[in-house]
C-alpha cells in the first residue's frame, strides 16, 4: 500500500476573546526549544475543550502562530512567547500558518477502478438480458 502526501500552507487571521481560563490552547516551541530540526517557531500543542479556541473552531493543534496582535513570534524564547500571550489583552488577533495535507492515496485509485469495473459488468449484464428478452418486452 503506497501513500504519498503533499502539503500546502495558508495563513489565517483568527480573533479570539480571552475567557476565564485564557485563550484555550497551549503552545510549544521557541528559540530555546527546538524539537524539530532547529525549528524555533511557536506551535499550538493542545486545544482545551470548551475554551475560546475550541469554541471558535478554526485554530488546530500543530498550527504555527506567526504573530499575536501584530507582534511577530520569530526568534523568541518559549517564555517570551508565553509572556506576549499573557499581556495581549482581552481580544487577541492571531496570525496563523496552517499546513494542509493533500493526500494521494493509491487505495482511492484502486477503489475507483473497482467501481468502474463493477459498473461496466452491470452494464454488460443488463445489455445481455435486454438482448435476450427484448422481444418479450
Amino acid at each position: 500500500m503506497s501513500c504519498a502526501a503533499a502539503a500546502t500552507t495558508l495563513t489565517e487571521e483568527i480573533r479570539l476573546r480571552r475567557g476565564v481560563s485564557g485563550l484555550g490552547f497551549n503552545i510549544i516551541g521557541g528559540t530555546d526549544y527546538q524539537p524539530n530540526c532547529k525549528d524555533s517557531a511557536i506551535y499550538v500543542s493542545k486545544i482545551k475543550a470548551d475554551g475560546p479556541a475550541a469554541l471558535d473552531g478554526r485554530l488546530k493543534e500543530q498550527d504555527q502562530i506567526l504573530a499575536i496582535n501584530g507582534q511577530k513570534l520569530d526568534k523568541v524564547t518559549h517564555q517570551e512567547a508565553v509572556e506576549i500571550f499573557r499581556n495581549s489583552g482581552n481580544v487577541v488577533t492571531l496570525l496563523v500558518l496552517k499546513k494542509i495535507r493533500i493526500e494521494n492515496n493509491q487505495n482511492n485509485k484502486a477503489s475507483v477502478s473497482q467501481l468502474v469495473m463493477a459498473i461496466l459488468g452491470i452494464t454488460v449484464l443488463a445489455t445481455c438480458v435486454y438482448v435476450k428478452y427484448r422481444r418479450r418486452l
